[in-house]
């Protein structure tokens, strides 16, 4: 259980999980074997580590309130398995913790205004994850499955779908949180595919093209795009959509369109 004489801080977006039903419900969403390197972000007091870390081969905790990084030492000191970064999760070189091995699976209860940063970094590196699974504010989880010609759609959850399977597994309140925060989460699943869903052409050119057009989402694709379309003619897409409006296969075909021309 939490120790409530530890002061949350809120520069690094303190809310911890309290409760029971909800930590196993998430323990078993990762569906863990006695092989598996485990990496969690964020494991605070420890509530859902003291579940994982028996089950897995490796388990690697990266957490950065000090007093808490001490507190996990003191707890999990005995068990071979356990290793703790204590540093930012976005400062650390995945490439070399996670190593040779291409099947990590990632797990966190993780700050909100952390969240779209935490996935766009696992994505980056989703040869080496298998999965990613992280309790994450209820409307960022909606982004993330949104459809087109939603006011939600846009790079989360193009790239999201686009590298993973990605599913809500289930809701949970802001009631099971100490301190609570102002809105609900929700537990959201991303499996990550060997391919991308549709052959990707040049990916760097796919990233600068996805910032151009959601940076002036309300332009229509033939403005907000010119400096792409200098050298083209004809095109695969309809111009006088805005953004929104594409298919992620769609958003892919203009990508691979723009770096052939």
């Amino acid at each position: 259980m939490t120790d409530v004489s530890h002061r949350p801080k809120k520069n690094l977006g303190q809310n911890f999980l309290i409760d029971e039903n909800v930590i196993r419900k998430l323990v078993n969403a990762l569906m863990l074997t006695p092989e598996d390197h485990v990496l969690e972000i964020g494991p605070g007091h420890g509530v859902i580590t003291k579940h994982v870390v028996s089950k897995v081969r490796r388990f690697v905790a990266v957490e950065l309130d000090r007093n808490l990084a001490d507190k996990l030492r003191r707890e999990f000191s005995g068990i071979d398995n356990f290793e703790l970064i204590e540093q930012d999760f976005l400062k650390i070189n995945l490439v070399t913790l996670f190593g040779d091995y291409s099947q990590w699976k990632v797990f966190g209860n993780i700050p909100y205004h952390l969240t779209s940063s935490i996935i766009f970094n696992l994505i980056e590196h989703r040869h080496q994850a298998k999965s990613l699974t992280l309790m994450i504010q209820k409307e960022v989880a909606r982004r993330i499955q949104s459809q087109p010609n939603s006011k939600l759609y846009g790079i989360l959850a193009i790239y999201s779908q686009l590298y993973a399977d990605v599913k809500l597994l289930f809701e949970v309140s802001k009631n099971v949180f100490y301190p609570r925060p102002k809105v609900d989460s929700a537990v959201v699943q991303w499996n990550f595919l060997p391919q991308p869903r549709y052959y990707i052409e040049d990916e760097s050119t796919l990233k600068r093209m996805l910032r151009a057009m959601f940076g002036q989402r309300r332009k229509v694709l033939r403005n907000s795009l010119k400096p792409f379309l200098q050298n083209a003619d004809t095109f695969p897409v309809d111009l006088s959509k805005r953004p929104e409006q594409l298919t992620v296969e769609e958003i892919v075909r203009l990508s691979n369109y723009i770096s052939t021309v």
